[in-house]
């Protein structure tokens, strides 16, 4: 009897820990956000909304994070739309960041590896730097005409210039950041932060949600993407050291 009433309290507690979560993505998302203009239309939303589906995956797991990225998400259109149009795409990247922080911290248990995923990080910045290149052939932006390259767009050369750079920040930062805020006292370490951040922002926000916004408006996927991996380089570490801090103060990974 008492165990059942434990596990009751347990899971009262559960859900009011992150309805309070998806509340407070409401209020970051749909009213302490700022909407960017690309390619002539709202398709970049800079804050801090998706941190407290992250934090939620990482204290309840997939199914929760999942679910209070749902809510928040839906909800948040309800209260406000922000001027656009319900997409059931942007639902499932808000679900993502729960599920995949979630599957890394609760599942996976990445907290309690040894391994160091500065290196890990670095790797995944690698691929996603190929897979830049890989889009930039696939459209036809970069070409090769007689084993020499040729761009179709000269003006995109900053842009192509920007990412390289932007990609080997990536992979030097966390090591930079990670050599000054070790795990300790039980929080989790900044590696491991930094690598559920990236993950979950280059599969939603640089991936999915890139190619929703192409279905979304009819615009090709170079035309957002460019502006969208220029804030990853604000967002991702600011993202990661966010939830850090607040893992000194909370217990991000409940048990």
């Amino acid at each position: 009897m008492q165990e059942k009433q434990t596990k009751s309290k347990m899971s009262t507690s559960i859900i009011v820990k992150s309805a309070l979560l998806a509340t407070i993505s409401v209020v970051l998302t749909r009213f302490l956000s700022l909407m960017l203009i690309l390619g002539g239309l709202p398709a970049l939303r800079v804050g801090f909304g998706s941190i407290p589906l992250i934090i939620s995956g990482m204290m309840f797991g997939p199914v929760i994070g999942g679910l209070t990225g749902i809510v928040s998400d839906i909800v948040g259109y309800m209260i406000n739309p922000m001027g656009g149009t319900f997409f059931p795409g942007f639902t499932l990247s808000a679900a993502l960041y729960g599920v995949i922080a979630g599957l890394l911290f609760k599942t996976f248990k990445i907290h309690k590896m040894k391994l160091n995923f500065n290196f890990v990080n670095a790797i995944v910045m690698v691929l996603f730097g190929v897979g830049l290149v890989y889009l930039m052939f696939s459209t036809g932006t970069i070409s090769f005409v007689d084993g020499k390259p040729l761009m179709e767009d000269t003006s995109a050369m900053p842009v192509i210039v920007l990412m390289v750079l932007i990609t080997a920040l990536f992979i030097v930062l966390p090591f930079a950041m990670s050599s000054r805020l070790k795990s300790t006292n039980g929080v989790v370490g900044f590696d491991k932060i930094a690598f559920a951040v990236n993950l979950t922002y280059v599969v939603n926000s640089l991936f999915l949600n890139t190619i929703w916004l192409t279905v979304l408006y009819d615009k090709g996927f170079m035309v957002f993407l460019p502006g969208r991996v220029i804030a990853a380089i604000v967002t991702i570490p600011v993202y990661a050291l966010v939830i850090y801090t607040i893992g000194k103060f909370i217990n991000l990974i409940e048990q």
